[in-house]
Formats: C-alpha cells, sequence, structure tokens
C-alpha cells in the first residue's frame, strides 16, 4: 500500500494540467511574436469593413520612349514602362507589390518592386503588350488587379514623317483605383496618404492630366453624344418616312391585285 495515496491519484491530473498551461503558454507566444503574414495578425489587422464607403485613388501607368541615336544591335529604341502618382506623389503606402510582365524573349520577363519608384527600362525594337499587376498591403484584403497595354516606341502614323529626331514617345493612362467597403485600416491609409490635390488644375510640363483637361475632355464627349444623338434621330426618321412609303406602296399593289 504506498504511503501517499491521494498524491499518487492526483498526479496524472496534475500532468494533464502542465500540459495544458505548457500548450497556453505557446499559443500566447506565438500570438505575440509571430510574424505580419500570420492569419493571427492579419485577422487583427483586416478588422471590419466599412460597408457604403467608397474611396479611390489616381494612378498613371504606361511607358516612355526614344529612339537611340546609334543602333549597334537590332534594337532600335530605350524604353521605360511605370507605374506612378498623377503629380509623381508617393503612392506606395496602398501599395504592396508592382509585377511587370513584359515579353517571353526578355530574360527575367516578370519584374516585381516592393518599392518605388515602380518602374522597368529596357531597350528593344518590337510593341507588345505590358501587364503590370498591383498587390495591395495584407491589411486591405483587396486583391491583385491588373492593367494591360500596349508599349509604344513609335509616334502615330498621321505625325511620322515629322516626329522631331529625339522627341520622346509618350504613351500615358490616367486611371483611378477604387475600393468598397474598405477595412478600416486601409482606409486609415489612403486617407492619410492624400496630401494635396490629385490632380493639378491646369496642366504643365511635368503634369499632362489636369482637372482642366478633363473638363476638355467632357465637353469633347459632350459634342460627340450630341452629334450622335442628332446623326440617330436623323436616321430614326428616315426610316419612319421610309416605313410610311412601304406601307402606301404595299397598299396600292394590295389595290392593284384586287382590279385585277
Amino acid at each position: 500500500m504506498p504511503k501517499h495515496p491521494i498524491f499518487l491519484l492526483a498526479w496524472p491530473c496534475l500532468i494533464r494540467l502542465i500540459i495544458f498551461l505548457t500548450c497556453c503558454a505557446s499559443q500566447l507566444l506565438s500570438f505575440f511574436f509571430v510574424s505580419d503574414c500570420s492569419p493571427v495578425i492579419l485577422a487583427m489587422k483586416t478588422g471590419k469593413r466599412l460597408k457604403g464607403v467608397v474611396i479611390s485613388r489616381p494612378i498613371v501607368y504606361g511607358n516612355i520612349a526614344i529612339e537611340l541615336p546609334t543602333q549597334k544591335s537590332n534594337n532600335t529604341h530605350k524604353w521605360t514602362v511605370f507605374l506612378r502618382g498623377p503629380n509623381g506623389q508617393d503612392i506606395s503606402s496602398f501599395i504592396h507589390k508592382v509585377e511587370f510582365k513584359l515579353h517571353e524573349t526578355f530574360v527575367n520577363n516578370n519584374r516585381a518592386f516592393k518599392t518605388a519608384p515602380y518602374e522597368v527600362t529596357e531597350t528593344g525594337w518590337g510593341e507588345f503588350e505590358i501587364i503590370t499587376k498591383i498587390y495591395f498591403p495584407l491589411s486591405s484584403g483587396e486583391k491583385p488587379i491588373s492593367l494591360y497595354h500596349m508599349l509604344k516606341l513609335y509616334p502615330p502614323d498621321s505625325q511620322a514623317q515629322t516626329w522631331p529626331k529625339g522627341k520622346p514617345v509618350n504613351n500615358f493612362f490616367y486611371d483611378e483605383l477604387i475600393f468598397s467597403d474598405p477595412t478600416e485600416e486601409f482606409f486609415d491609409t489612403l486617407t492619410k496618404s492624400a496630401v494635396g490635390p490629385e490632380i493639378p488644375l491646369k496642366a504643365t510640363g511635368n503634369h499632362i492630366f489636369s482637372l482642366e483637361s478633363e473638363a476638355a475632355e467632357c465637353k469633347r464627349l459632350e459634342s460627340a453624344v450630341s452629334q450622335v444623338t442628332e446623326k440617330y434621330n436623323e436616321y430614326k426618321g428616315r426610316a419612319q418616312a421610309a416605313e410610311i412609303e412601304i406601307a402606301e406602296l404595299r397598299r396600292d399593289i394590295a389595290a392593284l391585285d384586287a382590279a385585277r
């Protein structure tokens, strides 16, 4: 008969208690010291979404190309493809990574950048489609998006004969990243990163997109819509008149058939 039967009976319970406390301590340590990619921390950072909130940030992407003065190889142009803010402002606060997918003939044709500037400079002779893939911070909960544009090396055909030697070919696109129901943390990031006007009032040498050019573009679109509407009404009137004339001809033919 053991001298300490109560202790011996309690011993398995103590073992299970020690194991339980060890597991709890391990979980607590992992909670505080896991990396930013941990699902636990990601869940904390993501937080709830702001329902009904829509916020946007403008971007400019595209390429600049210039003809090489001397061509020691088949390459005729030096070009740079890029993603940036309309005014050159820093957009890295709400962008995690940018990937540029080039033509498969380039060495390492998938170029990735986690810091600004987001751009690739190369030389070549041909035009091809470039895919720009934008990744957002983990805390945003947003999926990556892809932008597509053709690399332009040569000026428009209508200007090719008069294009000055050495003048760059600019192929720029303005767009806006729209975030619906952003997370609270990502919303704070987007609002804190917005400093000053996003688009200048007037276009300058460094800023080809402006509120003035946007207003002019809206007027051109309104004028085009007005012209299309006018032509539509004109042809609609012609079609209605033709239908009336056809109906009259059918009645005349029916009358002739009945008189035979």
